[in-house]
């Protein structure tokens, strides 16, 4: 599949991206997310990248400005998330259907993103802290309220969590589908069996990939409710 190295304005800069980009006409274009200390090369970000392309959707990964601790906070991720959804809107092979995909850290972005930007129309949060968790006052500043954020998205959103998560337990999703359900949002939980955090080992992370392309592409493809 065709990749592009693209870059997109932020306050402080540029940041730069790979966008890998459907060997058909796109349907749609995410922004896929990584996790606290993490980033855009991990195994789990590049495997979803891939199979949304397969799916036709065109994919954007990228490294978040202050993407290691203890410098990274929402705010400023929030800011290189609207960076991304502007640089996807505007590119001429990506048609106007958005989505977030976020893994840890970057699921509490994607949820809040897709609660402030009606054009997001598929957000996937993957082991998502919904609350406080070690490590989590530290780059929320305790002000954001993840949950509350997403039940005034306009998206489908999916929640996948490996089975052998120990660091964001399966309750935070529990958390946002009770809030989500309540505010009749389409929401689904998907448990990866055998999967951990990064959904590690290799088996777990290509039936989450499967999932989470699976669902975008409804997302983007079926007829949106009035």
């Amino acid at each position: 599949m065709p990749l592009q190295r693209v870059s997109f304005v932020v306050p402080t800069g540029e940041i730069e991206g790979v966008l890998h980009l459907p060997e058909t006409t796109a349907v749609g274009g995410c922004a896929v997310l990584h996790g606290y200390g993490g980033g855009p090369d991990q195994p789990h970000i590049v495997a979803t990248c891939d199979a949304l392309a397969d799916a036709g959707i065109a994919a954007l990964r990228f490294a978040f400005r202050d993407h290691q601790p203890p410098r990274m906070t929402l705010d400023s991720a929030l800011v290189d998330v609207a960076g991304a959804v502007r640089l996807l809107k505007a590119h001429p092979s990506v048609p106007e259907r958005l989505g977030v995909v976020g893994f840890s850290f970057g699921g509490t972005v994607a949820a809040i993103a897709a609660g402030r930007d009606s054009r997001i129309r598929a957000a996937v949060l993957a082991a998502a802290p919904a609350a406080a968790e070690p490590g989590f006052m530290a780059w929320s500043n305790g002000k954001w309220k993840p949950v509350a954020e997403l039940s005034r998205t306009r998206a489908r959103v999916l929640l996948v969590w490996g089975a052998r998560d120990t660091e964001v337990p399966l309750e935070h999703a529990e958390r946002y589908r009770a809030v989500l359900s309540q505010a009749r949002v389409r929401n689904r939980i998907v448990t990866i069996e055998g999967g951990d955090h990064d959904f590690q080992p290799a088996a777990a992370r290509e039936r989450m990939t499967a999932a989470v392309a699976m669902w975008v592409r409804e997302s983007f493809t079926e007829t949106p409710r009035c």
